[in-house]
């Protein structure tokens, strides 16, 4: 539980320096998505896949860890958008960011030199599909 703790300050941390450094907020195009809620769960499984073969790549030693936890950051701090939800999208919202936070864990520990476990990660992709 502690190292949830240490991995959620992390991605707040990170994120509050992302966005001190105005990386995203002047060019970001608004995410528009079909009238039914299979557009957003489409959206939410295509990102999916995106940060779950970055986190890969970088296990493989093809992409930088620190550019894939920046990744990872991003993707967080757009789940935290004030919109408006429905209680199906906000589900679905709910998990990708279990997700995310798996995904992070699992870089974190290969930056620090250590052997990962990506098995919760694996988990918790297969409940946005």
């Amino acid at each position: 539980m502690k190292n949830l703790s240490i991995i959620i300050a992390s991605l707040l941390t990170i994120g509050g320096i992302t966005a001190a450094s105005g990386v995203m907020d002047q060019n970001e195009e608004p995410v528009i998505f079909s009238s039914n809620e299979d557009g957003f769960q489409k959206v939410i499984q295509d990102d999916t896949q995106d940060i779950y073969n970055a986190v890969n790549n970088a296990l493989a030693g093809r992409e930088d860890p620190e550019t894939v936890k920046k990744m990872i950051v991003t993707e967080y701090r757009g789940t935290q958008r004030d919109s408006k939800y429905s209680a199906e999208e906000i589900e679905i919202n709910t998990k990708y960011q279990a997700f995310l936070t798996e995904a992070y864990a699992v870089v974190e520990v290969y930056a620090a030199g250590q052997a990962p476990d990506p098995q919760a990660m694996t988990e918790a992709k297969a409940k946005l599909f």
